[in-house]
């Protein structure tokens, strides 16, 4: 390495007093606080990229980074991986992005109306984005018939707003009620 500052030769282990090695601290959120590892991540991944473009980067560099930081090696990787795509990536490595797709109330009906078959709500969602797209036809049951995007939203022409949402999970008294 180029580094001035103090070289690593102990696999990045402290040393107690009288020179035995310290293994590293088993969870490392309960030495610093949870926030803490999520601040500590940007600079990490800025330091490892910058091992990178010097090509100094190893597997070791990577497992440090990963027993500081509570993660896993995989983790790690990935943050290098998405932080040399983007800029934003490396400011907040971790973080969630808005392009994932997330299961929503809307969704969970869907669901339930479909029986669980996760085709035909992707389905029933193309038709839908296809209807919102402009007046294009959506296809029902193989023949093609222009629906307006508020029937769409749920199967069986009802307005989403009229539409109960249902609980993740049921509660208790609903089981009962709908007991015989």
């Amino acid at each position: 390495m180029t580094d001035n500052g103090p070289q690593d030769t102990n696999g990045g282990h402290d040393v107690d007093a009288g020179g035995q090695w310290l293994p590293p601290p088993g969870n490392p959120a309960g030495v610093l606080g949870k926030q803490s590892l999520v601040a500590l991540r940007a600079p990490a991944v800025r330091r490892l990229l910058a091992l990178r473009a010097r090509g100094g980067l190893s597997r070791q560099h990577v497992r440090l980074a990963r027993e500081c930081l509570g993660a896993s090696e995989r983790t790690v990787w990935r943050w290098l991986a998405e932080a040399s795509q983007s800029p934003a990536a490396a400011a907040h490595p971790g973080a969630r992005r808005t392009g994932r797709f997330e299961i929503t109330a809307e969704i969970r009906v869907l669901l339930a109306y479909w029986h669980g078959n996760a085709s035909a709500v992707h389905r029933q969602l193309m038709e839908r984005a296809a209807a919102e797209a402009g007046g294009v036809r959506a296809q029902t049951s193989g023949t093609a018939a222009p629906v307006p995007p508020d029937i769409v939203a749920v199967p069986g022409g009802a307005a989403l707003s009229q539409v109960p949402l249902l609980d993740p999970l049921p509660s208790l008294s609903t089981f009962l009620r709908a007991a015989p």
